[in-house]
């Protein structure tokens, strides 16, 4: 049976501190934590750094103001933006460190303004992010917010075995000082097709540092065990935004239009989906179907493996549902992440054929 490991992940390396118990939570934390960020636009060779009193941080200014202290993941952007190696850097003494950092922001060739996202806080200022000026970002805030607006209360994290007594082990709601990222699945309504008992889930993931992109994914799926993998996957879809100028619009325009068109459709419509793609067959033979999968991208052995792979499930492989499934099937062959779920979401649009 198929597997999706992505949220298993999260919950085996999320500390305590990450971990939150409800959607309230989490939305007021990320928002405080906006509502004590500001955007500040600089040029590079006006960056100064020096380092703390106690010499343990670096300190960034714009010319003679100071903006806050770094983190190590603002540190890495700026070494990255100022072309100095950040590996070697973290290993000096900040008043060492300093050194070749300045001097390579001040003679970079290509000079160019940046964007400094500084967060205040009882200790001072930090810099949690440094990025270009066309960065587009989307706040995690208001992520955490579309979702609380989106979903009903039939919208939980899954059942564990232990939740009752330590919920935070369970709990599949988590937030840290780069991102955000968050698991719900209704397990009030069940979809059953042909004597399938199927749920439905969607996990999301965000961050306003740029240490990852924008991105919703949702499925179908058998059960979700105690360790959060997420068994037997079905019509899995992702969408994913890049932090670029033209992010935050799409994020508004197309993210969350689809994410609350998911939460909110009926059980019906599901099935009646699913039923669709089970009875509409793309070709007559195995040598129709895997053309039929090749003229819509998909090379190589990849359209043979998947109508055998449907064939072994019990599936129709000349059905939409068992092409479907057949992809998702192999796709678990694939060790790196991204290019797995690429090739399963490119495999769940194909129920847009059926429908």
């Amino acid at each position: 049976m198929d597997v999706i490991s992505t949220v298993s992940q999260q919950w085996a390396t999320r500390p305590a501190d990450e971990r939150y118990l409800s959607l309230v939570d989490l939305q007021a934390s990320v928002s405080a934590r906006r509502q004590r960020s500001a955007v500040v636009d600089v040029a590079l060779e006006h960056v100064s750094v020096a380092a703390s009193e106690s010499g343990r941080e670096l300190l960034v200014g714009d010319g003679e103001k100071s903006l806050g202290s770094l983190t190590n993941w603002s540190f890495s952007q700026l070494c990255q933006r100022a072309k100095a190696p950040a590996g070697y850097l973290r290993t000096l003494p900040a008043e060492l460190a300093r050194l070749p950092l300045q001097w390579s922001l001040e003679r970079e060739i290509e000079r160019e303004d940046s964007k400094l996202l500084v967060r205040r806080g009882d200790a001072g200022a930090e810099i949690a992010a440094v990025t270009s000026t066309t960065y587009g970002r989307i706040w995690d805030a208001d992520v955490v917010t579309a979702i609380m607006e989106s979903v009903g209360p039939e919208w939980k994290v899954p059942g564990a075995s232990y939740a009752s007594r330590d919920p935070k082990r369970a709990t599949t709601l988590y937030a840290s000082d780069r991102d955000v990222f968050l698991f719900l699945v209704d397990e009030s309504r069940p979809i059953e097709v042909d004597g399938e008992k199927l749920f439905r889930g969607f996990y999301a993931w965000n961050s306003e540092v740029g240490s990852a992109t924008f991105g919703v994914a949702t499925f179908l799926y058998r059960y979700v065990c105690d360790n959060r993998n997420i068994w037997g996957p079905r019509d899995f879809r992702q969408l994913k935004i890049r932090h670029t100028a033209g992010g935050p619009h799409r994020f508004l325009r197309q993210a969350v239009p689809q994410l609350r068109a998911y939460a909110n459709a009926g059980v019906g419509e599901t099935v009646a989906v699913v039923r669709q793609a089970r009875a509409k067959e793309v070709g007559t033979d195995k040598k129709s179907v895997t053309e039929w999968m090749r003229a819509r991208g998909f090379t190589g052995t990849t359209p043979t493996r998947a109508y055998e792979a449907a064939e072994a499930e019990g599936l129709n492989p000349r059905s939409v549902w068992g092409v479907v499934q057949g992809l998702t099937e192999i796709a678990h062959d694939i060790e790196h992440t991204d290019t797995r779920t690429a090739l399963e979401a490119r495999a769940g649009a194909l129920l847009d054929v059926a429908a």
